[in-house]
């Protein structure tokens, strides 16, 4: 994991210094917090172009020839179909398996080769199945964000085969409906408290800009390079002046504070001695910067654990998820060799036979014990 670039904005307290008040202790433990999530972050930025060659270069190419082997096999179990000496129940064990397998692959990996054998023992042909299916879980969809969000929707809003579409236009449609709740709210007449609880509010946030502006703005005045005459100094200047804007873009109070010890700009003594006023306005930009940088890990975690099958509220690290690529990679290598010597032996009836003595089905669902049926899901 990246380290931390420095830790040196604190405010300073023990025994010969006055005891830290509130927003002090606040303001150092937003310092703390934010650069620890910095480091998180840069650690899934670090590790995602990895987990994105390992997927590329090794996890999908197996996948390919793991599904190749899986619709070999459906084809396989189908020829096997017409072979004489299987018993009806053996028979029926074989069309579960070739549904199962079909099912598997043409939509999540567009066989759609493969429709025809699924239709073969189907006795609903796969399209007008799968149309049905989507019709139920479209209904269901909208039933459940509907009740959720509090909106009515069309059936057309909600989109199976694109979750990002469906969840653009839902978000499209809360923030609305939010607008026009406010509309409604504004046209309403105020009272008094609720107009001083605005008024309030708005100089709250302009102070917020305004202290970090005022930082920003001590910065730009030391470190504009066209006022450096040296070349070489010109060109650290330049450096130092593309992360501060940067940092002033993204409101980093703690990059452009650090940038300002950096540069002797000011010391520990300033640090210590930040008015309470001004410190309550630096807290509340803080607090905004480590929302930020969490909702940012969260979102990027949060599309892993999708892809791991993992519950939301588990925790994942970079480093877990580089090892779970691996590891289903590993799995991949074992299942493809299992279902290379299964499709040899299973060419001889006997050997089939024998598998598929030791096979159940349960419940007239595919329930067949001791085959890589589902494999890994992960895409990075």
């Amino acid at each position: 994991m990246p380290k931390s670039s420095n830790s040196v904005v604190h405010i300073e307290g023990g025994a010969k210094l006055a005891k830290l008040s509130p927003a002090q202790k606040k303001f150092n433990t937003l310092i703390k917090q934010i650069d620890k999530q910095k480091q998180r972050l840069a650690a899934w930025r670090e590790a995602i172009p990895h987990l994105h060659r390992l997927s590329a270069g090794e996890y999908e190419p197996l996948i390919k020839t793991y599904v190749g082997h899986r619709a070999e096999l459906a084809h396989l179990l189908d020829e096997q179909q017409a072979a004489k000496g299987f018993t009806a129940k053996q028979r029926e064990k074989m069309t579960h398996l070739i549904l199962g397998i079909c099912e598997e692959l043409i939509t999540p990996h567009g066989m759609d080769e493969l429709k025809p054998l699924y239709n073969k023992y189907s006795e609903v042909d796969f399209d007008t199945e799968a149309r049905e299916m989507n019709d139920l879980s479209r209904d269901f969809m909208k039933a459940m964000f509907e009740d959720g969000l509090g909106i009515k929707l069309d059936a057309d809003e909600i989109d199976l085969d694109s979750p990002e579409q469906t969840a653009e236009r839902l978000r499209e449609r809360v923030e609305a409906q939010q607008r026009q709740a406010e509309e409604r709210y504004a046209k309403r007449k105020k009272t008094a408290k609720q107009l001083k609880r605005e008024a309030a509010k708005q100089e709250e946030e302009a102070n917020m800009s305004k202290s970090i502006r005022e930082v920003y703005r001590q910065l730009v005045t030391d470190l504009h390079p066209d006022r450096e005459q040296d070349p070489e100094e010109r060109k650290r200047k330049t450096e130092l002046m593309q992360r501060v804007t940067v940092a002033y873009k993204k409101k980093d109070l703690l990059q452009l504070l650090e940038l300002q010890l950096a540069v002797e700009q000011i010391d520990q003594q300033h640090i210590n001695n930040i008015a309470e006023g001004r410190l309550k306005h630096f807290n509340k930009v803080l607090q905004g910067q480590l929302d930020q940088i969490r909702g940012e890990i969260e979102a990027i975690e949060e599309a892993f654990k999708m892809n791991l099958a993992m519950m939301p509220f588990e925790q994942l690290s970079p480093q877990q998820a580089v090892s779970a690529l691996r590891r289903d990679i590993q799995e991949l290598h074992i299942d493809i060799k299992q279902i290379q010597q299964d499709l040899q032996r299973f060419k001889e009836a006997k050997h089939l036979k024998a598998w598929l003595k030791n096979q159940r089905i349960d419940d007239g669902m595919d329930d067949l014990n001791d085959w890589p049926f589902g494999g890994p899901g992960l895409v990075f």
